[in-house]
C-alpha cells in the first residue's frame, strides 16, 4: 500500500499529465474504492467511463495504481463529474476502502455542540507535498520568513491550517519562521525577519505538533545572515488581524505580506473583501496590495491562493468551477454567481469532487472569487443530490 502512496503522489502532482485524464482517473478510483461517493453517483445515474453503470460489478475490485489506469479517458470532460455536496464530510466517513489507519485526522473549527467536519488523511506526505509545492507555485519559499498569528485555531489540534503552516515554518533553514506568542501583546522587535533567539516565543505543543525540541535544534544550525535578506510574511485568520490592528500592532517593514486565510468566528460584522484588504493595508502600514489570502479548508488537500490580484488561482492540481444552485451538474457562466464547486485530485483517498457552501465567480482563465457563504435556505439544487 506505501508503494501504491507513492505512485499516486508522483501521478498527480506530475504537472506534464493534463488535469482532465487526472482527473477521470481519480473518479474512477474512487467509484471502486470510495463507498459514500459510489452510492450518491448510482443515484444520479452516472456511468462509469467503460458505459456499465455504477455498481454493477460482482465483489470489491482491487485497488489499481493511477498508471495501470491512465490512458483510458483522453476526450471526457471533467466538469462532468459529479460533485457531492461537501456536507458529506460531516455525515460520513470519507477514507478509501482500503484505509485502515489515518496518518492525520484534521477536524473543522466549532463548539463542542456542533458536529465538525473530518478529513481523514491516509497520506500524509501528500498532503505536505501538496500544501508546500501549491504554495512554491506563487511564491519563492527562500524569499520569506513566515510568522504566523493564528488564535482560535491554535485550540484546535486537529486544524489542518496549522498543519500546513507548521509544516512551512519548518522547511525554514533560518530558524526565523514561528508561530507569534498569543499571551501578550506583540512588539515591533516580534514583527522582524531577525526576531533574536532568545525572544520567548510561545510554541504549539499538542501531540502532533511538538516543535520546541526541533526548532532548538533548527536555531543552533539556523543562517541567520540568510534571514535578513528576506522578507516577512505573516499568515492571519482575516478577523484576528484586524483584532490585532485594533490592539495597536506595530507597523510592518513596506516589503511585507500578509496572508489572510479567511474568516475567523467573531461577532464582527462581515465585511467585503476589498474592505478587508484596505483596512489590514492601512493598520499594518502596507500597500494593498500586499494583502493577499489563501482558500483552503478541512476538506481540502490543496489550496487556492490569490498574491494580491483580487483572484483565486490554483496548483495544476486542483480545479475550482462555479455551480448553478438550482443545479449543480451544470457549470455557470463566466462572472455568474453560483456555488463553489472543489475538484482537488490531492484527496484521492477521500473524496476529491465535493460541492461547498461558498458563492463565488469563476473566469476564464481558472482563476475565481469568493463572496461569502450562500444562504443555507437558498441550496434547493444541493437537495436533489442527496434524495
Amino acid at each position: 500500500m506505501k508503494q501504491s502512496y507513492t505512485t499516486w503522489r508522483n501521478y498527480l502532482l506530475n504537472d506534464d499529465i493534463p488535469f482532465a485524464d487526472k482527473a477521470w482517473t481519480v473518479y474512477r478510483h474512487q467509484l471502486e474504492h470510495q463507498p459514500v461517493y459510489r452510492r450518491f453517483s448510482e443515484q444520479l445515474g452516472m456511468n462509469d467511463l467503460k458505459g456499465e453503470t455504477i455498481g454493477s460489478g460482482s465483489g470489491k475490485k482491487e485497488h489499481q495504481h493511477p498508471a495501470l489506469m491512465s490512458g483510458m479517458v483522453s476526450g471526457y470532460n471533467p466538469d462532468d463529474i459529479p460533485l457531492i455536496p461537501i456536507q458529506i464530510f460531516r455525515d460520513a466517513a470519507t477514507r478509501a476502502d482500503y484505509v485502515e489507519d489515518a496518518d492525520i485526522l484534521f477536524k473543522s473549527s466549532g463548539t463542542t455542540d456542533m458536529r465538525q467536519s473530518t478529513h481523514e488523511i491516509a497520506d500524509a506526505r501528500l498532503y505536505l507535498e501538496s500544501c508546500y509545492r501549491g504554495f512554491s507555485k506563487f511564491y519563492n519559499p527562500q524569499d520569506f520568513v513566515i510568522l504566523a498569528w493564528l488564535p482560535g485555531y491554535r485550540e484546535n489540534p486537529n486544524s489542518s491550517l496549522i498543519a500546513m503552516i507548521d509544516h512551512f515554518i519548518q522547511l525554514d533553514n533560518t530558524g526565523k519562521s514561528r508561530f507569534l506568542p498569543l499571551d501578550k501583546p506583540l512588539n515591533e522587535i516580534e514583527l522582524q525577519t531577525e526576531t533574536p533567539n532568545n525572544i520567548n516565543v510561545r510554541y504549539l505543543n499538542t501531540r502532533r505538533h511538538r516543535r520546541t525540541a526541533r526548532l532548538l535544534n533548527a536555531a543552533e544550525n539556523a543562517d541567520t545572515e540568510a534571514a535578513k535578506n528576506r522578507r516577512l510574511m505573516l499568515f492571519g485568520a482575516a478577523f484576528g488581524l484586524l483584532d490585532l490592528i485594533d490592539a495597536g500592532v506595530p507597523k510592518l517593514s513596506k516589503d511585507a505580506i500578509i496572508v489572510e486565510t479567511g474568516g475567523m468566528k467573531t461577532h464582527r460584522r462581515e465585511i467585503t473583501k476589498e474592505e478587508l484588504r484596505q483596512r489590514l493595508a492601512d493598520g499594518f502600514g502596507i500597500p494593498p496590495g500586499s494583502v493577499h489570502s489563501e482558500y483552503g479548508m478541512t476538506e481540502m488537500c490543496s489550496q487556492a491562493w490569490d498574491n494580491g490580484k483580487g483572484r483565486f488561482q490554483c496548483p495544476p492540481w486542483l480545479r475550482v468551477t462555479v455551480r448553478n444552485p438550482e443545479n449543480p451538474m451544470q457549470v455557470q457562466p463566466s462572472g455568474e454567481e453560483g456555488l463553489i464547486g472543489v475538484m482537488d485530485l490531492a484527496n484521492v483517498h477521500s473524496i476529491s469532487f465535493f460541492l461547498t457552501q461558498d458563492r463565488g465567480v469563476a473566469w476564464p482563465d481558472g482563476s475565481f472569487q469568493v463572496l461569502g457563504r450562500w444562504d443555507h435556505a437558498e441550496l434547493r439544487g444541493c437537495n436533489f443530490l442527496m434524495e
